[in-house]
């Protein structure tokens, strides 16, 4: 296994060298052709490179060069031989006007080496821009749709060279112009081709591409900064103001190349240049920027130190040494500050972030809330590629093998392991440092928590509605049982009643109807006074059956309703033969319940002034008075003593049954009756 693994490292070292060499080779080589040109250049005539001509092409140069050395590949490498080409266009300064345009021979004999340098480096460079447009940044298919394709690429080199070549080689004639005008016309198509490339790619909606437009947006502006006085140069020169715009401003305008060109790669990863690169040459940067002020300010603090004080020359500089050392910190700190904030705003973020997910993690009450704060919002808010939670007793795996994870945290609640939280790098490429990671670490140690809390709440959840849906299976044998009850009492009621009325009446028409038989031979006169007897005997048990039937009948009360309700009831017992005068408002809405209680209440009272009143009227009232519902049954009939030991036949279970009723509304019941003086019952509640 060793073996293998150290021949997969060899083959892989290898391959990266391979492809170092691809990416760096070629520009190397122009740059050493470009160098060789210059030298051989400057043996012939003074060029007149001055300081700020040389730094601005160093710069480019420099910029151009270090991004196949970072990041090998074929966008580096068009990149890097774009910015030598540039450099050689910029280090020698010159006027367009100071070259004869129109010599005797050919251009390619008389141009001076720099001018003839120059314009072999404009006629490259501008083809190169484009195939660098039409292959970076990433875009769309169909983006990639409307670029140049390979084929057509090479044939713009081909025109290229052939018409630049073509230029050069042409005696001076009507031939020159015939090339000449082409090629400018070529070169501007070209150059307004690269910038609809670059305005494509920028122009990008999809979120996916959201990187390259804004990479695209950083150089097209960079580009147009760096050509607008060049090629305003040029157009006034074609106007007869060649000298409109001194070359150092437009060589100025050039810095803005490599400067959009970092920044894009500090902020935007262009190229794909590693975020750790990115951030050392910053701090790189700054350091070395950092230090220059360091050294200036203590040679600038030590002079004017030993002309104030030059007695004591060596004290003033070691206190100019000193003040500057504690400067140096404070200053430091505050440029590394300023570069995250402009290039790494992410890591300002991230802090915030993670307030805001302790904050919200206090507040949660279920697991499926810690989940979605974990796996959808978090990396959201991070600009991570990806997030994935794995809980026990799951496999410990990350669960996405597009990218690897950037970090990974358990979540334990004292022994107990809940999972393991896994997050994906961020699309920046910044990798989280040390104090980052600490602070992830603390919110899953917090999310661990949470979810323990929450694991509870849900079992304690379960457990209620255990316990609720017992109490609802108990709560409904309970009411089965009692609706069961009910209507063994309600048929031990109607038993009785048909037993005490008309069981007893039909029993004694029986034996009425045997003893007619006996005297129908003896005493004829006798049997037609017995059968009249009889006849009024069955008509009595036909009122009491029917007074039943319409006590079964009659409506429950759903609306509550009672003053309707008893109405009906009334109207029902006249055809049993009992006139009931009701004095009750047209409605009386009550609960149901307490309704039907009352209704039976009324019913049985009426019932039995139809059974054993022996009157064909009574009386009903149905009132509100004092805050209190009065219900009061009064008949004229025969009454009966309500304080007898031994009630009459029949009274005993109706009058028990108001009076449990009556208890069960919390209502008080009154019976008032005696012989002879007919019966009032009295309901206050």
């Amino acid at each position: 296994m060793r073996h293998r693994y150290f021949r997969l490292s060899q083959r892989t070292s290898t391959e990266e060298a391979i492809t170092l060499a691809r990416a760096t080779l070629p520009v190397l080589l122009l740059l050493g052709v470009e160098l060789a040109a210059l030298a051989l250049a400057s043996t012939q005539m003074e060029l007149g490179i001055s300081r700020f001509s040389a730094g601005v092409a160093l710069t480019v140069a420099v910029s151009g060069v270090l991004m196949p050395l970072l990041r090998p590949g074929s966008a580096t490498r068009l990149a890097a031989l774009l910015a030598v080409l540039l450099a050689g266009l910029l280090v020698v300064p010159f006027e367009i006007g100071s070259i004869n345009l129109e010599p005797s021979g050919t251009l390619l004999l008389h141009l001076p080496p720099h001018a003839l340098l120059r314009y072999l480096n404009g006629t490259l460079a501008i083809p190169v821009g484009l195939h660098l447009a039409a292959r970076f940044p990433p875009r769309s298919p169909a983006a990639q749709t409307a670029a140049p394709s390979d084929r057509q690429l090479l044939g713009i080199y081909l025109i290229s060279s052939l018409l630049s070549l073509g230029l050069l080689l042409t005696p001076r004639g009507w031939v020159r112009p015939a090339l000449g005008i082409p090629l400018i016309g070529w070169m501007l198509f070209l150059l307004v081709l690269a910038h609809i490339q670059l305005i494509r790619v920028s122009r990008e909606a999809d979120p996916a591409w959201l990187r390259s437009a804004r990479q695209a947006r950083l150089l097209l502006f960079g580009f147009l900064l760096a050509e607008a006085p060049l090629l305003l140069r040029l157009l006034l020169f074609g106007l007869g103001w060649p000298d409109a715009i001194p070359y150092d401003i437009a060589l100025l305008f050039q810095v803005f190349v490599p400067l959009t060109v970092a920044y894009a790669i500090q902020r935007h990863d262009l190229f794909g240049i590693d975020a750790a690169v990115r951030r050392a040459l910053a701090y790189t940067g700054v350091s070395a920027v950092l230090l220059g002020i360091y050294f200036g300010l203590t040679d600038f603090l030590s002079r004017v130190l030993v002309q104030l004080v030059p007695q004591f020359q060596t004290a003033v500089i070691l206190l100019a040494l000193v003040v500057a050392a504690l400067a140096f910190r404070p200053l430091y700190s505050l440029l590394l500050h300023f570069v995250d904030r402009i290039f790494y705003p992410e890591r300002l973020r991230f802090a915030q972030v993670i307030a805001d997910v302790r904050q919200r993690l206090q507040r949660v009450i279920s697991r499926r809330q810690v989940l979605a704060l974990l796996v959808d919002e978090l990396p959201v808010a991070l600009d991570s590629v990806w997030a994935n939670l794995v809980l026990a007793p799951a496999q410990d795996i990350p669960g996405h093998p597009e990218s690897p994870p950037a970090w990974n945290g358990r979540l334990e609640v004292g022994e107990r392991v809940l999972g393991r939280y896994w997050l994906g790098p961020r699309r920046s490429g910044l990798p989280f440092d040390v104090a980052e990671q600490a602070q992830l670490q603390a919110v899953v140690a917090q999310a661990a928590l949470a979810l323990a809390y929450g694991e509870t709440l849900e079992e304690l959840n379960a457990l209620n509605q255990n316990l609720a849906g017992q109490v609802a299976i108990q709560t409904a044998q309970v009411l089965d049982q009692q609706r069961a009850l009910a209507v063994a009492e309600e048929r031990q009621r109607l038993a009785r009643d048909l037993h005490d009325s008309v069981t007893q009446t039909l029993f004694s028409i029986s034996l009425g109807s045997r003893a007619l038989g006996k005297l129908a031979l003896r005493n004829p006169g006798a049997v037609a006074q017995g059968l009249a007897e009889q006849e009024a005997a069955a008509q009595q048990a036909l009122a009491e059956m029917r007074g039943l039937l319409a006590q079964l009948r009659s409506p429950l009360l759903p609306d509550g309703d009672l003053a309707h309700s008893l109405a009906t009831h009334c109207a029902q017992l006249a055809t049993s033969g009992l006139s009931v005068r009701l004095d009750a408002p047209p409605h009386l809405i009550l609960p149901p319940d307490v309704a039907g209680e009352l209704l039976y209440i009324a019913k049985e009272a009426l019932h039995n002034v139809l059974k054993y009143a022996d009157v064909a009227e009574a009386e009903c009232r149905l009132a509100q008075e004092n805050g209190e519902l009065l219900l009061v049954v009064t008949d004229r009939g025969r009454g009966f003593a309500p304080d007898a030991t031994l009630p009459a036949p029949g009274h005993g279970l109706g009058l028990r049954s108001m009076a449990e009723r009556a208890e069960k509304l919390g209502a008080t019941l009154e019976i008032l009756s005696a012989p002879g003086q007919g019966t009032t019952v009295q309901l206050r509640m």
